[in-house]
């Protein structure tokens, strides 16, 4: 495990986990609906995390408030950083570009993503790294 990290290490030389200590999502967080990455061509807007909480040795889940309409929104990219110490994630939005995506929410929407990661979390700090 130790060499994995290592070569983690290595591989992620260039840029470091950054952001603030996310939250652990509490019982709350549940049920709220889990959306998976839809890239787009649309410009990216990051988005801040509300809470973060280890579901598996390698899995993730992030919590966050999809932005309100007029305009739908999707998750667009999740950016994430691992270092043997941390691992931080940056959450990007986008305008939905799907003209049949109907109705858009009035108000921030409750929303959840997974993530696979490359290492164990282990004793890792998890890292909101929108910068907001």
């Amino acid at each position: 495990m130790r060499s994995a990290l290592a070569l983690l290490l290595l591989v992620s030389a260039c840029a470091a986990p950054t952001g603030e200590a996310a939250a652990d999502c509490d019982a709350s967080w549940r049920d709220v609906e889990s959306v998976i990455v839809q890239p787009q061509e649309a410009a990216t807007q990051t988005v801040p995390i509300e809470c973060i909480r280890r579901i598996d040795q390698r899995r993730v889940r992030i919590g966050f408030d999809m932005p309100a309409g007029p305009t739908c929104y999707v998750l667009a990219a999740v950016d994430v950083v691992e270092a043997a110490d941390a691992v931080s994630f940056t959450l990007r939005v986008a305008a939905n570009d799907d003209p049949a995506a109907g109705a858009c929410p009035e108000q921030a929407a409750r929303t959840a993503t997974e993530i696979d990661l490359q290492a164990p979390v282990d004793e890792r700090r998890l890292l909101d790294g929108s910068g907001g």
